[in-house]
């Protein structure tokens, strides 16, 4: 049996349910949005692409980032999940 197929069959804490993986956005809300349009808006009219880059690459890093987690579809009951990297010889 391999991690993957241990993992989806780990049973829920909270009400003894089976959990499924799925993925989810690590960032959510409008705090991505919000730092992609300050980066542009700084890089454009301030001229300051020194602010301005690292705020538009922080947005987009944080808009596009997800992470594993494990769920609950009964209660909702979840939890991150660390993966292993697969190794290669």
């Amino acid at each position: 049996m391999t991690a993957t197929q241990e993992m989806e069959t780990i049973q829920c804490r909270k009400c003894g349910e089976n959990m499924e993986l799925m993925t989810a956005k690590k960032h959510t809300g409008i705090r991505p949005v919000v730092l992609m349009i300050m980066g542009v808006f700084c890089i454009i009219f301030i001229g300051g692409a020194l602010i301005g880059i690292p705020l538009l690459l922080l947005g987009v890093y944080q808009y596009t980032a997800k992470h594993t987690i494990s769920y609950c579809s009964s209660c909702g009951y979840y939890f991150k999940v660390r993966t292993a990297e697969a190794e290669t010889d």
